[in-house]
């Protein structure tokens, strides 16, 4: 989808998605470019609203661990060390650390590229479903300039952002931004406890300097700190009977049916739009700090171009969540921490001009290191909730310490055979290397369950086990094969084969290690691009068909944690998605334009073991050991058939001073499971509209405008799963933006 930022004169988009300045039309690859402008406009306020203008790009805001999905392919998983099938780069850097999106606002982002497809050819990681692409605006040299927008909203939203562009002398620059959000949860919480509102704090600054006309200099350093819950789960469904493993006689202070009996005493009513929680014995938080610096440095050496890219970021999380869905403390404390770092090199070459070869060629060099820890305990109904003695699943605090290193060698060329006819060929060496060492410690104050239980009490703690070391090495390939063949200058169609790489990992649960296994996809993917109508109308067609081999996914293993069951990360043998998009869009006079776009995509999983759902019966298939089934046949999680949408955007002029302008936008999901083939699980079709509509001086120095999010007030759910002590129940999470915020704004720049 074209952007005003980052077009060139004539209207042609310019992307950056094969590492060098292209038009949109001539790129082989599937992409959708958001204007950071455009989607500012509706209200928008962070990285994750870009679904509302991309179709084929989804985000489940599951609290804690925040995922993409492309074409339906994400890696939804609470394992550390698991990277996603989704890579985020931002300014030309992969970012990889655990249950992060790295950017909190979209305060200075310039346009967002979404590419379809396996993308670690080129872009350094495990990118096989896509990757989003986020540029930020460069300083600008020889000019000063501001901008910013303050916004207001219901729900207690406040958010302001502030850029300034300062000239030092006449070949450097310096541009600094910052600002804060502040928004009240939009979970409603009842009885006991507390649930932060969202308070996010940012800042970067950015130095270019271009001593001579070869050599350019790139500096950014950034800081982000964001604390509070946007949105907290709520009880979908109420169960039955407790389904906890612990004799009732040893649980006088949780009878049966506990969790529904707290719940209702409250007033509480489960249902697909209960906003209503009764957590709270324990306050619920998240907090997170991150800073990231780097440095890009570029040389014109003439027939070619020398790139080097060092970037380091860190990240320091703490999250604590209640799990037990009451106001009480029978299982109501679940503390994640972690502290982790990413350093990666970059150095690739590339030809200027353009000649028969056109090549991208480099060396890649990435390492990360990761410490979490984890803490589940509560009384479990053995203790009174005033008890100072906690009880844990396992022995007490789980502690991951993992560490990764990748080194990759690649190189796409690209045969310029005609005018018209271009080949291209590319492959991407990588060897991974993992060192995951789990370890057990006991904590003051918290006792094993088992071993209380089945000592009558006498003892508290079992028998530590030995630290736990997993390593995992492994080689990879990945590879690109395709032909482009222009119909006209306005009208290209291309064939591609794609090979995507996605390394081994090491999955820790409940204090024991799991193998998993590395992750490959063969892509195949036509398509078309043109310009018609003397460039008022563009079309993108692609079809496409994802062979995944040992795709990495997440699984709820019920034999671990003493029988409570605890997540895990495994592989399914073999997944396939298949589809077809098509994203147009239309200028009919100047000052309006209206785009959209349509997402069909079948997924089916091949032979994959996983726990049965409730109330599944042997005839459903419920009747391999677990108890489990196979889910061969059925829809990747997530996915849903149809995905479309649809933004008009005016901007007219209403006197020789003032102009008015509008923007609007709708997106529809159809239905889609949260877990395999559990129809309690089911997120039904639904649709979103944002509108703005606000007045401005022709130069754009001041503008004001109202917006409307979620016009229509449509409640969906961004994660469905079932409840831990009650058969039959099931949680949700309403993201923030299943509710309706009015607000508005006023913007200006000089």
């Amino acid at each position: 989808m074209p952007a005003d930022t980052g077009s060139a004169p004539d209207g042609d988009i310019v992307v950056t998605a094969q590492r060098r300045t292209e038009y949109l039309r001539d790129v082989p690859i599937a992409i959708t470019v958001v204007n950071g402008q455009s989607i500012r406009e509706t209200g928008a306020t962070q990285l994750a609203d870009i679904t509302q203008r991309a179709p084929s790009l989804n985000f489940t805001a599951t609290p804690g661990v925040p995922n993409f999905a492309i074409r339906g392919v994400g890696t939804n998983s609470f394992d550390y060390g698991i990277e996603s099938a989704v890579g985020i780069a931002v300014d030309d850097v992969n970012i990889t650390l655990p249950r992060y999106v790295p950017l909190n606002s979209l305060a200075d982002v310039e346009r967002v590229e979404v590419l379809r497809g396996p993308q670690g050819l080129l872009f350094g990681k495990n990118t096989t479903a896509g990757l989003i692409s986020i540029a930020t605006a460069k300083p600008e040299l020889g000019a000063f300039g501001s901008s910013g927008r303050v916004q207001a909203g219901s729900r207690d939203q406040v958010q302001a952002q502030a850029v300034v562009n300062l000239p030092l002398g006449m070949n450097a620059a310096m541009r600094i931004s910052g600002g804060y959000q502040y928004q009240k949860t939009s979970t409603q919480l009842v009885g006991p406890g507390r649930l932060d509102p969202v308070r996010r704090y940012f800042g970067s600054a950015k130095l270019l300097w271009e001593p001579t006309d070869r050599l350019s200099l790139y500096a950014i350093v950034d800081y982000q700190n964001n604390s509070g819950v946007e949105a907290y789960s709520t009880i979908r469904k109420f169960g039955g009977n407790d389904p906890t493993p612990i004799p009732a006689a040893f649980r006088p202070f949780a009878p049966p049916d506990f969790v529904v009996l707290r719940n209702t005493a409250l007033g509480v009513v489960a249902s697909p739009t209960n906003n209503r929680t009764a957590i709270g014995s324990t306050d619920v938080r998240r907090d997170e700090r991150s800073f990231g610096a780097q440095l890009s440095a570029s040389y014109d050496a003439g027939p070619l171009t020398v790139t080097s890219v060092t970037a380091y970021r860190d990240l320091n999380a703490r999250a604590n969540n209640d799990v037990d869905q009451t106001p009480v403390a029978f299982f109501d404390t679940d503390i994640a921490a972690s502290q982790s770092y990413q350093l990666s090199q970059e150095l690739r070459v590339s030809n200027n001009g353009s000649g028969f070869l056109d090549y991208t060629a480099g060396l890649y060099f990435f390492r990360q290191h990761i410490d979490a820890q984890i803490l589940q305990a509560g009384t479990f109904g053995v203790f009174p909730a005033s008890a100072a003695l906690r009880l844990s699943p396992i022995n007490g605090q789980s502690n991951f310490d993992y560490g990764t290193k990748s080194y990759a060698g690649f190189a796409q060329l690209t045969f310029n055979l005609t005018s018209s006819l271009r080949l291209i060929a590319g492959g991407r060496y990588t060897r991974d290397e993992i060192d995951s060492t789990t370890t057990v410690t006991a904590k003051p104050g918290v006792c094993n369950l088992v071993t209380f239980l089945s000592s009558g009490g006498q003892r508290c703690i079992g028998t530590l086990a030995s630290p736990l070391v997993a390593n995992r090495d492994a080689d990879g390939f990945s590879a690109r094969a395709g032909i482009e063949y222009a119909l006209a200058p306005t009208a290209n169609l291309y064939a591609t084969y794609t090979r995507g790489y996605k390394g081994p990992a090491v999955s820790s649960a409940a204090g024991i290690a799991f193998a998993v296994d590395p992750e490959t996809v063969d892509a195949y993917e036509i398509g078309a691009k043109l310009d018609l109508a003397d460039r008022r109308v563009s079309l993108n067609i692609a079809g496409f068909i994802n062979d995944f081999r040992d795709f990495q996914a997440q699984v709820f293993d019920p034999t671990l944690n003493g029988g409570l069951g605890s997540f895990r990360t495994g592989n399914a043998s073999t997944l396939k998605t298949r589809g077809v998009e098509a994203e147009a869009v239309v200028r009919p006079a100047r000052g309006f334009s209206l785009s959209g776009g349509i997402t069909y995509l079948d997924t089916e999983y091949g032979d994959y073991n996983v726990a049965c759902y409730f109330g599944q019966t042997a005839a459903q298939g419920c009747s391999l050991p677990g108890p489990s089934f196979n889910a061969a046949g059925w829809p990747l999680v997530g996915a849903s058939k149809w995905t479309t949408s649809l933004a008009a955007n005016v901007d007219q002029p209403i006197g020789g001073d003032l102009k008015v302008f509008v923007n609007a936008d709708w997106r529809y999901r159809s239905r889609f499971y949260y877990a395999i083939n559990d129809p309690s699980t089911i997120q039904e079709g639904y649709s979103l509209v944002n509108a703005t509509v606000g007045i401005g001086d022709i130069g754009d120095h001041a503008r004001f405008s109202i917006f409307v999010r979620n016009l229509f007030d449509k409640r969906y759910a961004a994660a469905i799963f079932p409840g831990n002590f009650s058969v039959g129940q099931y949680v949700q999470t309403l993201p923030d933006n299943a509710f309706r915020r009015i607000g508005g704004a006023f913007e200006w720049r000089f």
